[in-house]
Order: C-alpha cells, then sequence, then structure tokens
C-alpha cells in the first residue's frame, strides 16, 4: 500500500491525541521483513485493506492510521552472517488512535487482534497501555479490592471465598446445608461455581432468596455474615436481568463468566451493578496459552478485566492441574493491583489446587490482600465442610504471623487433619 510508508513514529498530526500503545511478540520468517510486517499490520487493523482503495485522505491518515513506534529483534542481530535458519522473533510496537474504538473494548480488542493480525500474522499481544483519558472514560472498578474488603469487615488476612461442591447437578434447597455449614464456619465470601448459572433444575431467583435467608439466619445466631455471590452469566440481555433480580433478592455480590460472556457484557454489568461484581476465567486458556498468538494471560485477566470494572478476578492458580507458569500467576495479580491512573485495584482471587498448605504459600508469595477462591479444599476435608474452613483460618494465621503449618497443627486438629490429606 503506498500509505504503508506513513504508518511509522507518531508525527505531529498524532500527538494530543490519545492512542493505546500494543506490544506485541512476532515470529516472522528469516527472509521476512518485519518492519514491512509490522506497517502492514498498523495499515491493516485501521484504515485499510490487503490492497489499496480509494478514499483515503490526507485527514484520514492523519487521525486515524495506526502507527509503527517500535520493532526490535530479539536477539538483536546486526550482521547478515548472524541471522538465524528458519524463525526470526520480534517485538513490535504500534500506536492506535483511540478514536477509532473509543471505550468500547470489544472494539478495542478487534482493533489491535483482529482480521490482520490472527490471518496474516504469528503475532501475540503482549500488552496495551491506554492513556489516561481512556482509563478515565471506561473507570474501572466501582469497589474495587477496598470496597470488598469493607463489606466483608475483614482487613488483617486473606479472605477466604468457598466455592460450592459439586459443581452442578443439584436442586438450590440441597445446597443450604453446604451454604449454612462453610457460613458458620467463617468464610467470608461463598459463590456458585462458573458451571451454575441460571439453569432448569436450579434457578437463580430460588437459589439466591434461600442462600440469602441462610447467611442471615447464620447471623443473626452467631454474629458472622458470610457473603453470597451469585453467578449471573447467560447471554448479554438476561445477564442483565439476572443481575436485577439478584440485587433485589439479596446477592452480596454477582459473577459473570467474563471471558465466555465477552468483555461487552461485562462492561454492561459494572455500568450497572450497584453490587461488587467478580470476573471468572473460564474459557481465558483457548485465547492465552499459544506462544505465538492470542493475548497473554497478565493483559487479559489483569489489566483488561480490571479496566473492564471488574472488583475482583478470579484467575487459575499454578496449584491446580493446570500448568501455568509461577510467574504469570505473579504478573496476573500485581496487573490487577499495581497503580493505573486513578483506577482502583481489584481483588485477586486466585483459585485451584488451594487447601490449607497451598494457601499459606500463596499468601507468603502475594500477600494477605487476595481471596483464596476453594472448594474441594473445604468441602473435601475429612471433618467435612466447617473443618476445612476452621482449617483454612489456622492456616492464615500461621502466614500471616510467620508460624509454620506443622506447629501451628498442633493447636489445630482440623489444620492436622487437612495437612495429612493434603501435605504442604
Amino acid at each position: 500500500m503506498t500509505f504503508a510508508t506513513h504508518a511509522y513514529g507518531l508525527p505531529e498530526s498524532l500527538e494530543g491525541q490519545p492512542y493505546t500503545l500494543a506490544t506485541y511478540y512476532l515470529q516472522a520468517e528469516s527472509d521476512e521483513n518485519a518492519d514491512a510486517k509490522a506497517a502492514s499490520l498498523a495499515v491493516g487493523q485501521s484504515i485499510g485493506t490487503w490492497t489499496e482503495v480509494p478514499g483515503v485522505t490526507p485527514e484520514m491518515l492523519a487521525h486515524h492510521l495506526a502507527r509503527v513506534t517500535g520493532v526490535y529483534e530479539v536477539p538483536p542481530v546486526e550482521l547478515r552472517g548472524q541471522l538465524p535458519d528458519g524463525q526470526r522473533s520480534y517485538i513490535v510496537q504500534i500506536a492506535f488512535p483511540e478514536a477509532n474504538f473509543g471505550d468500547q473494548l470489544p472494539l478495542l480488542l478487534t482493533t489491535v487482534l483482529g482480521n490482520d493480525i490472527s490471518t496474516a500474522a504469528r503475532i501475540k499481544l503482549l500488552d496495551l497501555r491506554v492513556s489516561r483519558e481512556l482509563a478515565g472514560r471506561l473507570g474501572g472498578p466501582r469497589f474495587g479490592l477496598e470496597g470488598i474488603r469493607q463489606k466483608t469487615g475483614v482487613t488483617d488476612r486473606a479472605l477466604i471465598l468457598n466455592v460450592l461442591k459439586p459443581c452442578t447437578g443439584f436442586p438450590p434447597e440441597a445446597a443450604v446445608p453446604w451454604f449454612e455449614e462453610s457460613a458458620r464456619a467463617g468464610s467470608d465470601v461463598i459463590k456458585d461455581d462458573e458451571l451454575l448459572a441460571d439453569v432448569s433444575f436450579n434457578r437463580l431467583e430460588r437459589r439466591v432468596r434461600l442462600f440469602h435467608e441462610t447467611a442471615e439466619r447464620v447471623y443473626q445466631e452467631t454474629g458472622h455474615r458470610a457473603l453470597y455471590c451469585a453467578n449471573i452469566t447467560d447471554r448479554a440481555d438476561r445477564t442483565l436481568e439476572n443481575l436485577r433480580r439478584a440485587a433485589e433478592l439479596g446477592a452480596d455480590l454477582v459473577m459473570v463468566n467474563a471471558v465466555a460472556a465477552g468483555l461487552g457484557t461485562l462492561q454492561a454489568v459494572t455500568a450497572h451493578s450497584q453490587l461488587p461484581v467478580l470476573a471468572h476465567f473460564a474459557g481465558y486458556n483457548a485465547m492465552s496459552e499459544a506462544p505465538g498468538s492470542g493475548l497473554a494471560s497478565p493483559l487479559l485477566l489483569g489489566k483488561l478485566l480490571r479496566l473492564a470494572g471488574a472488583d475482583a478476578v478470579s484467575f487459575p492458580s499454578p496449584y491446580s492441574a493446570y500448568p501455568l507458569l509461577g510467574e504469570n500467576f505473579a504478573r496476573i495479580a500485581r496487573a490487577l493491583r499495581l497503580p493505573l491512573f486513578e483506577i482502583k485495584p481489584s481483588l485477586p482471587v486466585p483459585g485451584g489446587g488451594i487447601h490449607p498448605a497451598t494457601a499459606a504459600r500463596i499468601v507468603r508469595e502475594l500477600g494477605n490482600d487476595v481471596m483464596l477462591t476453594v472448594g474441594g479444599g473445604i468441602q473435601g476435608h475429612p471433618g467435612g465442610a466447617g473443618a476445612g474452613v476452621r482449617a483454612l483460618h489456622a492456616a492464615l494465621r500461621a502466614a500471616a504471623q510467620g508460624q509454620p503449618l506443622a506447629e501451628a497443627a498442633k493447636e489445630s486438629p482440623e489444620l492436622a487433619a487437612a495437612l495429612d490429606r493434603w501435605p504442604a
């Protein structure tokens, strides 16, 4: 394309105009020109197509054309004799005018990871650096980490979230004893599994009503109020209706399977919700696992879900059967809590393979500002769900005090039983 040569740098015509800087990992054959490939992507993902077309004006180029700001070969080859056989690897940065997508996260993703990128190059999106203007329009979490802590009343330790097991297949009445036992033992939040939303055998309305009544009864009898998080995921219109019904009937938080439902649905929920919103990661691996395509998990589960307004974000633990790298686990948590203009931090909610020993390990790695998602590690305790919750409390107290779990287990039979079943 003749205007591909304009797709470099940030000329004066773009200065003062906010843009999002996308950073990619690009794989290319040894004889491919990475600079030309990057320029083609910048043009194709903004104003262009695979061939020159009429109607491209200088004004359009100035205000809507994406521009390459950097192409860096890794390792940095200087001489022809140093060229590797086969593939070469690059870090590519492209600036996209934010006028092209505004505060529409689905359109932003289409822009930075759309047709040209997915079909014409082996490229993975590593990060997006949005402008202060766009971050302000997106808004981020309404409650965030601190808001959820305020709702629980817990400020000095990691929070315990019990996801009820089995995952699905039961009527709401069957789960009331499980909910009550967990609440009485001291779970901070109790939530539906991601596989259970509003289904024929377990209607959301009935479940919310029963769980709210149970939580209130336990509070009146014990003084401890466990919060209930209802899974409202459905198609977009039904999700918003589920949000309304859940709030009216007494849910304390709501959950959206954010990757499966889409960033646009999550944005709609967070814009309308007067309750904290937990975004679940289910399905993210299809977008993030491949080294040469999709987008990096710290970007998707960290920055993007936070920008979309998620007050808390569930993501996989490296102690589950899923082989997530420990470094990426920590990067997701950092992306949720690091300073980002005026955006509030989201609460990291790791889950999978968590029992007292791994809970203590996660707190040592990430600190207290996490909410630990525990299912089998509570319901699967030899002494039952109540014992499972008490074992977790003992483990978190030990972690906060720097006490070895084996020592703490001498004072907690529940913790001792948990360590026998799931050794440290």
